[in-house]
């Protein structure tokens, strides 16, 4: 366990050192200047390199195992039984959906981002309101990418559908949130969703009979980075017909 952790924070700090670099350098060699409150800014540093070492971590020693597992074993031919059709594998659309939604709704990146949107917005954009939005589109678009890999669908298809209905929904959402709606999708897709997307993804393919994990397996991360834009856009024109619709 020890030596995984030192793994882990060696593993973390040759990530941050890359950026700390630009930013001391920027600092030091184009601005310079002393940054402001210096002493605050790397305790601050120092937290959230402790931080995502943990995280780093725990999500590597328990979420993706446990992710992974369910996943395999939820598509595997024993416990489906019978004829291992599209309509069999109910168990393995509720998981894939319920993974989505919860892993998303912890999802650090997501919740920042709803936090300062509320700030710049004036309080009029919910946190709660964004993130269920966002998750829900999450979920959804592993919902997508199961059924996906289960009926062996080109992913060119889905990938055509999905950018029709972004485009539908850019139509009819307010103009004020189509840029936050479309960065919804990046935000999702973050340090927590993309690796439990690719162990889930590779494992229903390799479980599956006759699905290749290397042609079925990808592409997942780009349905669910495509969902939470029709969501996001769809809660966002929603709420605003009543005010557009005269009294």
């Amino acid at each position: 366990m020890l030596d995984l952790l030192l793994a882990a924070t060696a593993h973390t700090l040759r990530d941050v050192l890359p950026v700390a670099a630009v930013i001391a350098g920027f600092q030091a060699l184009v601005l310079r200047r002393r940054p402001e409150r210096l002493r605050r800014v790397l305790v601050g540093t120092s937290f959230l390199v402790i931080g995502l070492i943990l995280f780093r971590f725990g999500i590597t020693e328990s979420l993706l195992p446990i992710g992974s597992s369910m996943a395999a074993q939820l598509a595997a031919p024993d416990f489906v039984g019978g004829e291992a059709v599209w309509s069999s594998y109910g168990w393995l659309y509720a998981f894939a959906f319920a993974l989505g939604l919860s892993a998303t709704l912890i999802e650090p990146t997501l919740i920042a981002v709803a936090e300062r949107a509320r700030e710049l917005s004036g309080g009029a954009l919910r946190p709660a309101m964004f993130r269920l939005a966002v998750a829900v589109g999450v979920a959804l678009g592993m919902l997508v990418g199961t059924l996906r890999i289960v009926v062996g669908l080109p992913l060119a298809y889905a990938f055509a559908v999905l950018v029709a209905m972004v485009a539908v929904v850019s139509w009819r959402a307010p103009r004020q949130l189509r840029p936050l709606a479309f960065d919804s999708g990046g935000v999702a897709t973050s340090v927590v969703i993309v690796p439990l997307i690719a162990a889930f993804s590779l494992n229903v393919a390799g479980a599956i009979p006759g699905r290749d994990p290397l042609v079925d397996g990808f592409g997942l991360v780009m349905l669910v980075f495509l969902m939470p834009i029709v969501s996001v856009m769809a809660v966002a024109a929603i709420a605003a017909k009543p005010a557009r619709e005269p009294d």
